[in-house]
């Protein structure tokens, strides 16, 4: 089993005040007890490295920080030719809902401005959601609300797209302490039952 980390979790683990610094901590907690892989893009790095070459930022080891908790995937042909297909898929919704829009009333700068942060966006989700596939991970942990939208804009079923867990499902106490794995058979020095 696996689950994906688009970079914005990253992100998240990086702010000294984050709102998700305890989801991030148990849902890690949790992750690493299952031994379950964590999986990000070399676009992670790319996206994440951006605020330590920024001018006054002290210099980190981006790469080295993010491999500490996710094994990096790299772009390859069959990545790149599925994002274009994903793509593809949300040009097509985004052209639809256009094509409804009252042409009377020219977009607003603002609109216009949405919009292009819309196509940026769109293309890195959809190397996130690709590497995500190629890898068969059933879940893509992300705080972005536009990621967590392209589930149902795309019709996505083998892969949920989710924010890092509030209380993470797991059973500890007297319910399972002290309970035998299996029942054992006695057996006598001379190997009989």
């Amino acid at each position: 089993m696996a689950v994906y980390f688009d970079t914005s979790i990253f992100l998240e683990m990086g702010k000294r005040n984050s709102k998700y610094k305890k989801e991030l901590k148990l849902l890690l907690q949790d992750l690493g007890e299952r031994k379950i892989r964590i999986y990000t893009s070399a676009l992670t790095v790319q996206e994440v490295s951006v605020g330590a070459h920024r001018k006054g930022a002290i210099p980190r080891d981006t790469i080295a920080d993010v491999k500490g908790i996710a094994r990096i995937y790299t772009v390859t042909k069959e990545v790149a030719l599925t994002a274009a297909k994903r793509e593809a898929e949300l040009k097509d919704i985004a052209e639809e809902e256009e094509s409804r829009r009252d042409p009377s009333k020219p977009p607003t700068e603002q609109q216009k401005i949405d919009r292009i942060c819309e196509n940026r966006r769109r293309k890195w989700d959809c190397f996130h959601i690709a590497t995500a596939q190629k890898l068969g991970c059933d879940t893509l942990y992300s705080t972005d609300g536009g990621m967590q939208k392209r589930k149902k804009q795309m019709n996505l079923k083998d892969l949920e797209i989710i924010p890092p867990p509030e209380g993470l499902r797991t059973v500890k106490g007297p319910l399972i302490t002290g309970v035998p794995d299996e029942p054992k058979t006695r057996t006598t020095k001379k190997g009989k039952k």
